[in-house]
Formats: C-alpha cells, structure tokens, sequence
C-alpha cells in the first residue's frame, strides 16, 4: 500500500481523490451499450461507471470533462472475456467497443478524434481539480498540510444524486 501523500498540488493522492469525485457522478448510471446498471461479476454487485473515451493518462486536458465519460457496465468497462470492452486483452473485444461508438455515437466519435491529442495546456493542479469538484480541504496554515475534508461523505453524496 502507497503512502497518501498530499504535499505538493499534483501528487497521485490528489488525482485519485480528484478522480474518485469526478466518476462518483456516473456511478450506478445506464451502461450506453447495454442499458444494465450493475452487474455481478463472480458473485459481487457492480455498478456501472464513467470511462474516459480519451484516456485520461494520456490527455490531462480532458481527465475532468464530462464530455469525455460514457457511462458502462462492469461487463462493457473492464476486462472480462467475451464483451466488447475498452480494457479487453482482447484486440478484437477493444475493436468492437470502438466499432460500436463510431456507429451509435457518431458526434461523440468525431469529438474524441479532434480532441486526442489536446495537450494539457493550463490545467488544473489535481488539488484545484478536486476543489472545482467540490470536494474540501482542511484548513491547514501550511498548503503542503492540507488534505482532502470529509471526502467519503462527498463521494457519497455525489452518487446518491443518481438514484
């Protein structure tokens, strides 16, 4: 397990915060290929969740934009075999996934291949990010002890705007 480290405004510890508040908002959501909004995968519940079209490693510019999210079940998101998937092993299951959004979402498509390559430009720090989110921070006199505040009740919050 990795240190939570929040002493400068771009460490993980911040991204996955950051992170974890954004994609609350898509949990639980219709998958767009399928209609589910969980499935059960080896006996466990699983909601549905927001993918970045873009991969959000490669393009910071959009890691927060709404735009970039389309909401999937646990089936269509990760890796199980037999499913059109983004994260498949599988390069024709990575194929279909691709196939199946330039035929059904063709503006969304036509979005993703003029924005791929947007460089970060002046983005957020992952603290501003999870701030704009609204997420809170101690009230620390120094900036590099300053942490996420209540961030399990916001994420909460946050996904229970979808029921």
């Amino acid at each position: 397990m990795s240190k939570v480290n929040y002493s400068t405004p771009n460490t993980s510890s911040w991204s996955e915060r950051a992170d974890d508040l954004f994609l609350a908002q898509f949990r639980g959501l219709p998958c767009e290929i399928c209609g589910k909004t969980h499935s059960t995968v080896n006996g466990v519940k699983i909601r549905s969740c927001g993918h970045h079209k873009i991969s959000k490693e490669l393009c910071r510019a959009h890691r927060y934009n709404r735009r970039n999210i389309i909401v999937l079940c646990p089936l269509h998101h990760t890796r199980f075999t037999g499913h059109m998937s983004p994260h498949s092993k599988n390069s024709v299951e990575i194929g279909l996934f691709y196939e199946w959004l330039i035929i059904n979402r063709p503006n969304e498509w036509k979005w993703v291949k003029c924005h791929y390559e947007d460089s970060a430009g002046d983005c957020l720090t992952y603290k501003d990010a999870y701030i704009r989110l609204g997420g809170e921070i101690t009230n620390e006199k120094f900036k590099k002890d300053q942490k996420p505040l209540n961030h399990s009740e916001k994420i909460t919050i946050t996904e229970s705007k979808n029921k």
